[in-house]
């Protein structure tokens, strides 16, 4: 009988009675054994990782000292081994109460053979996305809660925006949500606003541009009651990018009387930014004092595993057959934002679309090759990032990078290892090259950053803070031409 407590696949709940019988009464049968396995690892990663590199696998042989594991390719077999193999030998031991190795073998499914078999684009008429004119938001309203890749980089964000969209007004007012270009804040506000204008709840969604120039025609044509009925007569206001009110007066003022009339009315307020609001510039006191009343949260950059879900979700909802390799090759070369990484697809769609090109390694090198920064300003980032988290821990590049024991020294190495990997992409190579460490160390120190960041509050606020200044260096660096 195995020793192990089980959960089930979906809730993370224990198992049903007959199914824990049923390991009880057949321990070495493999599929039972990789189910009670996957139950423990649905605790330990996200569930973009889980539904992405561990929901086609299956338990397939258990011989001797060697424990297997069917996978549907390459892909997904290579990503196990690279990305997930110490967690998930660590929860086939607690299953099996004995020390195996975990092999992979490719045995594609029904379901990823007919995939193969598809073409490279292949349009449906019935998927084709409804464009209506008005409001501005409407047009980008296939940016819901359903179609937001969550991980770890933006979950915080994502279940604050879900639950003001299912309490306005009552969860978190007002909700601020900053993050640098191209992470998600557009698509959290008009999935909001979408899932409200569901409901029959008036939401308006406006950008803070469109916000300033219908103020200033209201001014400028007598139209000021019609103005303050629009943004008054609604149960929630949604405003991307508030950064852009910052130094003008007039819009501030107007801004200010409509923040005061929502929230004392017990209306939802929702506002984005690209940095927090005390660091906008030229922004009233009373204005950002009022902005972090409520709930503030980020968004990071994402990590692998998100940003090749983002890529697999962008590529299924255009019908495009594009192979895991490539996808992996994107989501490791590109760090800038999400944006970069979907016109990656729409690009190498083009391609093949407009030359009958097959999408490979090579194409997905020449699309990257196009826009990705210049080696100078990878250079700079990995120095940059060095010097960051030495100055931060008050520690000299030689002791971070060294062999001191230290535990200072070891967690600022520990961080420089996981954010050289996570946010800059770098391969397990390149980083040792730069640390003079072995790929197990690396791998090794990015496991216990990634396990520290959920258990050690002072890991995250370190990871957090030192990010927060690495992305103000670097918006402030103009990429070389």
């Amino acid at each position: 009988m195995l020793g192990v407590k089980l959960y089930s696949i979906e809730k993370g709940l224990p198992l049903e009675k007959d199914l824990f019988l049923s390991l009880t009464n057949n321990p070495t049968d493999p599929k039972l054994i990789w189910k009670a396995v996957l139950g423990k690892l649905q605790l330990k990663v996200t569930k973009s990782s889980f539904e992405t590199w561990l929901s086609s696998t299956v338990g397939h042989r258990l011989q001797n000292e060697s424990f297997t594991v069917s996978v549907p390719n390459n892909f997904v077999a290579e990503m196990l081994d690279q990305r997930m193999y110490s967690i998930i030998v660590s929860a086939v031991t607690q299953v099996l109460k004995k020390n195996v190795a975990v092999n992979f073998i490719v045995l594609p499914t029904k379901d990823s053979l007919s995939r193969n078999s598809t073409p490279i684009y292949s349009p449906s008429p019935e998927l084709k996305p409804k464009v209506h004119k008005n409001p501005y938001f409407y047009n980008k309203a296939w940016r819901t809660f359903e179609n937001f890749i969550v991980g770890e980089s933006n979950k915080l964000a994502h279940a604050a925006s879900l639950s003001v969209a299912e309490n306005p007004g009552r969860a978190f007012n007002p909700l601020f949500i900053y993050s640098g270009v191209g992470l998600g804040k557009t698509h959290l506000l008009t999935a909001i606003a979408t899932f409200l204008d569901k409901r029959k709840c008036r939401a308006l969604y406006v950008t803070a541009e469109e916000f300033t120039n219908e103020y200033i025609n209201s001014i400028r044509l007598g139209k000021t009651d019609h103005f303050r009925n629009k943004y008054r007569d609604i149960d929630t206001l949604l405003i991307d990018d508030i950064q852009f009110i910052a130094g003008k007066e007039q819009t501030q003022e107007g801004f200010f009387h409509t923040f005061n009339s929502l929230s004392s009315a017990g209306k939802q307020i929702v506002l984005s930014s690209d940095r927090p609001a005390k660091e906008i510039e030229r922004l009233h006191d009373r204005l950002a004092s009022r902005m972090i009343g409520g709930l503030i949260v980020d968004i990071q950059q994402p990590d692998l595993e998100t940003k090749v879900a983002i890529l697999k979700s962008k590529s299924e909802s255009l019908q495009a057959n594009i192979p895991g390799e490539v996808l992996l090759y994107f989501a490791e070369q590109i760090s800038s934002n999400i944006r970069a990484l979907e016109g990656c697809i729409n690009k190498i769609i083009a391609y093949c679309q407009l030359t009958n090109l097959v999408p490979d390694l090579n194409l997905a090198k020449s699309i990257v090759a196009e826009i990705s920064p210049p080696n100078q300003y990878n250079q700079y980032k990995k120095s940059s990032i060095i010097e960051t988290i030495s100055s931060h821990f008050g520690l000299s590049p030689q002791l971070v990078l060294g062999n001191s024991r230290n535990k200072k020294c070891v967690i600022a190495r520990q961080i420089c290892m996981y954010v050289l990997r996570e946010d800059l992409n770098l391969s397990l190579a390149e980083i040792s090259q730069i640390t003079g460490k072995k790929h197990s160390s690396v791998i090794y120190s990015c496991n216990q950053i990634i396990n520290s960041l959920t258990s050690k509050p002072k890991v995250l606020a370190d990871v957090t803070t030192i990010r927060s200044i690495l992305n103000r260096k670097l918006e402030n660096l103009k990429t070389p031409t």
